[in-house]
């Protein structure tokens, strides 16, 4: 009886990386075959033995994987699997939940911090090598400290951002999240986030949004990209902000109504907005977003850091010894929910 366990990889992960996994069990028989890009179709890559799979993108014809039983995702999100025909078979899908606590919401300080102390002005200003007279006017900014941040999505990334706010500037923590259920069994890193969400000083629904939107200078949204999260934040939300608050947007571009919110940074209905993801990628050149000086783009990047490739893997070889003993996995999506 073969025991052997075939496991194809599509990401160029290091020989070190690979050794870690491989040094998991001697079952496993883990062979990797890089694709160019992350939506690149991978059914050539498949020899019809593969039982686990790791890549960005699964392939639409599954009939050429009939022995495949687990597939791991190298992302967190699973919309780029909208309509995907894996949702309709047996196989256990995985993400990669819970990596990108520390740089995300290390990334999402950056923004905030940013905005709240005018760093793109005073770059603009070094740009042409101007000293404002004026400079304590123009460029007096807003503290964080004692401030009330309000969190869209507590799941890893928010929980990581909560503790980073209450306990590195002393912030208010207000939260929403879609259910009061216990959260899906996660991957977590030690000592990072907010495991048992005890930060938040008060919990929101998704239909108390608005209400969340006009208590806090910084609404982060950190939430994933499903039907009933699109233009979650639109004009009444908007609206509803401090003059001075900060929208912040780590999570889906879908998330926010573009109109609505060029409308707000135009008209001042808030003072400004870090955005590191867009609801079309690439930014289309012709995007308003791209000119207005109370903005800041990112071109979704807040989880690139050297150690995300490291932590893929450490939570891989974590799923890897809980398939290998029959353990429930980790960051499985639900079918029904895909996210």
């Amino acid at each position: 009886m073969n025991l052997t366990i075939p496991v194809l990889m599509t990401l160029r992960f290091s020989d070190f990386l690979l050794d870690d996994l491989r040094a998991v069990s001697p079952r496993l028989d883990i062979r990797q075959q890089t694709a160019r890009q992350d939506h690149d179709d991978i059914s050539s890559f498949l020899n019809g033995e593969e039982q686990v799979l790791y890549c960005f993108t699964p392939p639409r014809d599954l009939t050429r994987a009939p022995k495949l039983k687990w597939v791991q995702l190298h992302s967190a999100g699973v919309d780029h699997l909208r309509g995907h025909p894996i949702w309709n078979s047996d196989i256990v899908v995985t993400t990669t939940s819970g990596i990108h606590a520390v740089p995300i919401g290390e990334f999402t300080f950056a923004l905030m911090l940013a905005l709240a102390r005018k760093i793109p002005k005073m770059v603009r200003l070094q740009e042409r090598g101007e000293w404002l007279r004026n400079r304590w006017e123009m460029l007096s900014g807003l503290e964080l400290r004692g401030k009330t941040i309000g969190i869209v999505g507590y799941g890893s990334i928010g929980r990581e951002i909560g503790r980073i706010a209450k306990y590195g500037f002393n912030m208010r923590v207000l939260a929403m999240r879609r259910t009061m259920q216990t959260p899906r069994r996660r991957y977590n890193e030690p000592g990072v986030g907010d495991p048992e969400g005890r930060i938040p000083e008060r919990w929101f629904a998704p239909n108390e949004i608005t209400a969340l939107a006009g208590e806090c200078d910084f609404l982060v949204l950190a939430a994933p990209a499903t039907d009933e999260t699109r233009n979650l934040v639109g004009e009444e939300q908007l609206r509803a902000m401090k003059p001075h608050a900060l929208l912040i947007n780590i999570a889906r571009g879908e998330l926010v109504d573009d109109r609505a919110l060029v409308t707000a940074l135009k008209e001042g209905w808030i003072a400004g907005a870090g955005l590191d993801v867009f609801a079309i990628e690439p930014l289309p050149r012709g995007s308003q977003l791209w000119h207005l000086d109370n903005v800041i783009v990112a071109p979704h990047v807040s989880g690139a850091t050297g150690k995300y490739d490291e932590r893929a893997a450490a939570l891989f070889a974590e799923n890897l010894r809980r398939f290998l003993t029959g353990l429930p996995l980790l960051n499985v999506a639900p079918h029904d929910l895909q996210y």
